[in-house]
């Protein structure tokens, strides 16, 4: 009469019963991963854009800084310890934007080398103790510090 005994027809429907929880655990898994999957994608390119910001930042002030140390003179006026003041905020701003990328990446994320930074400072104490002693000229420290800089803007370039 029927074609299929009891056990068969009930061994059939566990195995349905089987196949279905099988593809719902497959369809939440694929989902799981997709959603991971944008997850991560989102979280790397908010670092990309951040490091490009940061990136971008420095290079803004890098620009100021040796646009101000060209325009000094070479003898001391009366705005020159202003336009000193003002590169040393730049050189501060691409140090502390420095310190952030660190912060996020690790020692990885650093843009600027710390020798670089430190040299930048060197050269702005050293032109201005040799503008209010009055020492030596202040035309080879000057040339120093937008060398330093034309240095720095050359290692950010090839990043």
């Amino acid at each position: 009469m029927y074609r299929y005994s009891h056990q068969v027809r009930q061994n059939m429907a566990n195995y349905r019963l089987r196949n279905t929880i099988i593809v719902i655990v497959l369809v939440l898994s694929l989902a799981g991963c997709i959603l991971f999957g944008s997850m991560y994608g989102s979280a790397a390119a908010y670092r990309s854009r951040s490091r490009d910001q940061i990136v971008y930042r420095v290079m803004s002030d890098l620009t100021n800084a040796r646009s101000l140390a060209e325009r000094l003179t070479s003898s001391v006026q009366s705005n020159t310890p202003i336009q000193l003041a003002q590169i040393r905020q730049y050189v501060y701003s691409m140090d502390q934007m420095n310190s952030l990328a660190i912060q996020l990446d690790g020692e990885s994320g650093r843009i600027v080398p710390a020798d670089a930074i430190s040299a930048l400072y060197e050269d702005i104490d050293a032109y201005f103790t040799t503008m209010q002693t009055n020492t030596s000229s202040i035309l080879e420290i000057r040339t120093l510090l937008i060398n330093h800089l034309n240095a720095l803007q050359l290692v950010l370039l090839n990043m």
